[in-house]
Formats: structure tokens, sequence, C-alpha cells
């Protein structure tokens, strides 16, 4: 799978986002422990075709802190 966007939270959560088909992707939230937080599909505007949108990149972003919040 390609990796459309990938991020570090407190250097300790990796978040990323690899492509599953041409409209969707799957984001993936894992601890320093590899222990996966979250595994959930998400859209890609455009197709990703140029890399990811920005809307698209700030709403991956909330589900992350969202996430890494509650831990």
């Amino acid at each position: 799978m390609t990796i459309i966007w990938e991020s570090q939270l407190d250097n300790k959560f990796d978040c990323v986002v690899t492509r599953v088909n041409e409209n969707k992707g799957k984001l993936t939230v894992k601890d320093n422990t590899g222990r996966l937080l979250l595994d959930e599909f998400v859209s890609l505007a455009y197709g990703a075709q140029f890399g990811p949108d920005v809307d698209d990149v700030r709403t991956w972003e909330d589900m992350c802190v969202e996430v890494v919040d509650k831990q």
C-alpha cells in the first residue's frame, strides 16, 4: 500500500494514511509499542493524485488527536 500521509504526535504516536483504492484510504494510529489505537477507512478527496487535500489532512489530524487524547 502507498502511504498518502504520515505524522507523529508527541513523539509517541504514529499516524499513517495508506491508499486502499482511488477514493479511499486507511488511517491507523499506533503507539510506540506498536499497539493499534485506530484503524479506520477515510476518504481521499480528488483521489489524492498530487498529495492529500488540506481538508482531508485536517480531518485526519483531528481524528488522531481525538484518539491520542483518550490515552
